[in-house]
């Protein structure tokens, strides 16, 4: 797949402000959470990465375009969001059933299933970057 510089920078500005905002509503919020502190740190680290971005293409024109992923980086990706997709559906079954029968609360059941599952796709992605 190939993208254009500014389509890249846009999609890395639309980050950077969802974050901030995202940091800033959590912050005036006044419910005592510190989970805008993750939301700044990664506002600031889609900061930096523009800027990385700018300085490493400032020689290139705007409309200049990038392989930013061939057809074998799909296919393991492709892959790794399969087995994590089974592995959810099995882990909301469990965690339904577990539900029913009062052994776990509904949220623990989501944040379990959402955890693991980005889990299950990074060891996959690890996996599949060793056997391929």
């Amino acid at each position: 797949m190939r993208l254009k510089k500014w389509m890249i920078l846009v999609g890395y500005i639309c980050l950077f402000f969802s974050f901030g905002y995202s940091c800033y509503s959590i912050l005036v919020d006044e419910s005592g959470s510190n989970f805008w502190v993750m939301w700044g740190i990664a506002s600031l680290v889609i900061g930096y990465q523009i800027i990385n971005f700018l300085v490493e293409k400032r020689n290139d024109k705007w409309n200049s375009s990038y392989v930013v992923a061939d057809q074998r980086i799909f296919r393991k990706i492709l892959v790794s969001l399969s087995i994590s997709y089974v592995f959810i559906l099995i882990f909301l079954l469990i965690g339904t059933i577990g539900f029913y029968n009062d052994f776990i609360s509904g949220y623990n059941i989501l944040v379990g299933a959402i955890i693991s599952s980005l889990l299950v796709f990074m060891i996959s992605q690890i996996v599949q970057g060793f056997v391929h």
